[in-house]
């Protein structure tokens, strides 16, 4: 990962991003002047996290006083945005080593506050811890998943309410074509899999999951299992993407038996 050892130029934050040198999604130079990174303008252009708060904060439009759990960072872009949108706290798990090196970088130029990385399984922090959260945040990653309806199921464990960006898969669309169907059976829910094989995940511009295999679902599919759990689901925004149709949604159920006002930055045991 590292093409030389030692740093002999001036101190700069532009020296830790080039650690990762053309290997960048997102472009810090939106909020930082002076330092390039990636392409993508996720810092400040993107509306995801705006959108969130608009639909899902205690006050329309902001998250202050709200805890968060952030599925998959990347590049810590979209905790940059929470954060300015007044989250109390956000915890953040992303699974790929690169990536949380990166997400550390960015908070250390960017001065994020109120928020912690850690590096993990997001699905194994679910399904084995139990602290709850006024917002999970899940933009980019349902789709990376071997089982979706399973992560589904696990963010329904810790929260009320729920933000999903996601890639989904039209059957009626040739290019579905090369997914192969698979027919399951979850808690009685019958659903369509439509897998695929990732290819070389040593690439250094792969940011898909860490299984060999994800698995899409179909937009009717997302919307029956997030119902299973007690959402409702709005689809805000359905458009065209660049690796297939994505959905911006928003889930929010009625207060259940989840516990409350809990501190959530501290590390699982």
């Amino acid at each position: 990962m590292l093409e030389h050892k030692f740093e002999l130029r001036f101190p700069s934050h532009q020296n830790a991003i080039d650690i990762f040198r053309d290997r960048w999604a997102s472009n810090i130079e939106e909020v930082h002047p002076g330092v390039t990174s990636g392409p993508m303008p996720l810092f400040s252009a993107d509306g995801r996290p705006s959108i969130a708060a608009q639909y899902l904060g205690l006050t329309p439009g902001s998250l202050r006083g709200m805890s968060v759990l952030e599925l998959g960072p990347l590049e810590g872009a979209h905790t940059y945005q929470l954060a300015k949108l007044g989250a109390e706290n956000i915890l953040a798990i992303e699974a790929n080593a690169e990536a949380f090196l990166k997400c550390l970088v960015v908070k250390e130029i960017l001065q994020t506050p109120r928020c912690r990385f850690l590096l993990g399984d997001c699905l194994k922090f679910l399904l084995e811890g139990n602290d709850t959260f006024d917002l999970i945040f899940c933009s980019g990653i349902l789709y990376h998943m071997e089982n979706p309806f399973e992560l589904i199921k696990a963010i329904s464990a810790h929260t009320d309410r729920v933000y999903l960006w996601t890639t989904y898969c039209n059957p009626d669309v040739s290019a579905a074509l090369a997914r192969l169907p698979k027919p399951v059976v979850c808690d009685g829910l019958e659903l369509t899999f439509y897998e695929q094989a990732y290819a070389d995940p040593e690439v250094g511009t792969f940011w898909g999951g860490n299984s060999p295999t994800s698995s899409w679902l179909s937009k009717e599919d997302i919307e029956l299992c997030f119902r299973h759990f007690g959402y409702d689901l709005t689809v805000h925004v359905d458009e065209p993407g660049i690796n297939g149709p994505c959905i911006t949604a928003t889930g929010i159920r009625q207060a259940s038996a989840l516990r409350r006002g809990q501190c959530l930055l501290s590390t699982p045991a």
